[in-house]
């Protein structure tokens, strides 16, 4: 078979034409902006408690903490900016079609077929923001994990994926 024999014949995924609520660019940026200040919070007690102990290059500390701290604001709200146009998913025919990543991207499909539970699971900020996560579970593990989902779109995944496996017999 030549290459473009192989390359015709090759299956091709599109993108899933469904992407996350956009209030999610919130919720992990609030979340990057949490573990940075803690980690502002540890670094600023480690200055004092080593200025208290000797003698330490405290202006060159806090001039690393201050870098620190800005590059992870900026990878807080830009990270979460990227990872929000990667984290894609549709109902389809075959199953529940999820694609995520940027720099390593996956390709899931969870057969209709396959699909044992659905469960939704919110934390304190994700209810502030009025969003949800769904994880589609199989029998061997979690198969499908969409964060950043309301609770229309939730109960319209449910019932869209009632009704794809009521169509087909499970094995």
């Amino acid at each position: 078979m030549t290459g473009d024999a192989a390359a015709q014949t090759e299956p091709r995924l599109r993108p899933p034409a469904e992407s996350l609520d956009p209030r999610v660019k919130r919720l992990w940026a609030l979340h990057g902006l949490i573990a940075t200040g803690v980690v502002a919070v540890l670094g600023i007690v480690a200055i004092v408690v080593w200025s208290l102990a000797g003698d330490p290059p405290a202006a060159a500390l806090a001039a690393g903490l201050a870098g620190l701290v800005a590059l992870g604001v900026a990878a807080s709200l830009v990270g979460a900016r990227i990872a929000y146009r990667f984290l894609r998913f549709e109902v389809t025919p075959l199953g529940l079609y999820v694609q995520r990543g940027w720099i390593t991207r996956s390709w899931t499909i969870v057969p209709h077929t396959r699909i044992q539970a659905v469960e939704t699971t919110s934390g304190p900020l994700e209810r502030a923001l009025g969003l949800a996560t769904v994880e589609v579970r199989t029998a061997s593990a979690a198969a499908a994990r969409i964060p950043g989902l309301d609770e229309g779109r939730i109960a319209r995944l449910r019932e869209d994926l009632a009704a794809m496996a009521g169509e087909g017999e499970a094995t």
